[in-house]
């Protein structure tokens, strides 16, 4: 063992490495769940600025406890990513009937036009 952790017990060990494989799951969760906000109201603000997620350094396996958790945060991360591509094949649909409009209609613009919604 290394010397910072060398008065510690095999028992402190593993409640360590019990709790930084829940603070992984917990970052995870809290990921999966600014995407379901997003989803869910794609207009309300953005949460504020948080550390990106990046992959964590866990040693030894998923404790078996937090095994069900972590399927758990799996499924969600599935039904957000499925999410995600049915928003983003929308908004894909209609960027492209915006531009048929624009086409069929002559009012083609070649330079951004904004609008003014606190006026």
């Amino acid at each position: 063992m290394s010397a910072p952790t060398a008065h510690l017990t095999e028992h402190d060990v593993a409640a360590r490495r019990h709790l930084h494989w829940e603070t992984a799951l917990d970052r995870l969760e809290l990921e999966v769940i600014l995407a379901e906000r997003f989803l869910a109201d794609p207009t309300r603000e953005p949460a504020p600025d948080h550390e990106p997620w990046d992959e964590p350094r866990l040693q030894g396996p998923l404790p078996a406890d937090l095994a069900e958790r972590a399927v758990a945060i799996r499924g969600r991360q599935l039904a957000v990513e499925d999410g995600l591509v049915a928003a983003l094949g929308a908004a894909r649909r209609q960027h492209r009937f915006a531009d048929r409009v624009d086409r069929a209609t002559g009012r083609r613009l070649d330079h951004a036009v904004y609008v003014d919604l606190e006026a």
